[in-house]
């Protein structure tokens, strides 16, 4: 194997879960190597739940989450979260499932969060302002989430995954929920291009094929809580992606 290629196939974080959530048990190993990160499957399968324990909000115990650093010998662990690191002390940007706001702050104020709890508001107004434009949210800024449309809500909730201070992993749960396909066109380019900037890997969860298909990322396909495929979106979504071919020539 080639340099490039030992380099290219070295994890930048790796996800052990072993979890019983309800009827269904999330047994998980990932080592995560691509720079954008398909978590695929259905409804009840495990996708949001392996975000969460990258966050840490799952039970004590059940997950061991590990940012890797790539050396000429290798790889190596350089942080590990394990049940013990609380949510807000990991460097993850996370944009949770349902657009969950803070109702007393203003969109620029949620947008600031975490910032402003890392005490660290100050040195990081650009990280701020670049997610607000990047979301197109200068217009929204001072208003309040009771008056944003479910769509200026999901937009929010990006831009507070974004603006998070030194941020090593972005975790997004369906972040285009709520947006019509022009906008979701229109921001997930400009979502791939402030990543590619920043050099923050990232995590998504989709059960929207076609939304896979077009971020050309790298896919895990859960089923029942176990990982049944990873690989290509092209390749592990193949059979999926015939049949939309299918659908638009007839």
């Amino acid at each position: 194997m080639s340099e490039t290629s030992a380099n290219a196939a070295r994890p930048h974080h790796r996800l052990s879960v072993d979890a019983r959530l309800g009827a269904l048990h999330l047994h998980v190993q990932l080592n995560l190597t691509a720079p954008w990160t398909v978590i695929f499957g259905p409804s009840g399968s495990g996708k949001s739940s392996v975000l969460r324990a990258a966050c840490g909000l799952l039970n004590p115990g059940t997950a061991e989450f590990s940012e890797c650093s790539a050396t000429t010998a290798g790889w190596i662990e350089v942080e590990s979260l394990r049940h013990a690191t609380p949510p807000h002390l990991r460097s993850v940007g996370y944009a949770p499932q349902g657009a969950v706001l803070f109702p007393h702050l203003s969109v620029r104020e949620n947008v600031a969060f975490a910032a402003t709890a890392r005490r660290r508001q100050a040195a990081n107004t650009k990280i701020i302002a670049a997610a607000i434009e990047l979301f197109e949210l200068g217009a929204l800024a001072d208003r309040m989430p009771h008056d944003l449309s479910g769509g200026e809500r999901q937009r929010v909730n990006l831009a507070r995954a974004f603006a998070v201070p030194a941020a090593r992993l972005m975790l997004l749960d369906e972040p285009f929920t709520g947006f019509d396909r022009g906008l979701r066109d229109t921001l997930l380019p400009r979502m791939q291009q402030r990543i590619a900037q920043l050099g923050v890997p990232v995590i998504s969860v989709t059960h929207d094929v076609e939304e896979a298909l077009l971020l050309g990322a790298e896919v895990i396909r859960l089923e029942q809580g176990a990982v049944i495929a990873q690989g290509p979106a092209s390749q592990v979504l193949a059979e999926e992606r015939a049949h939309m071919l299918s659908v638009l020539q007839s």
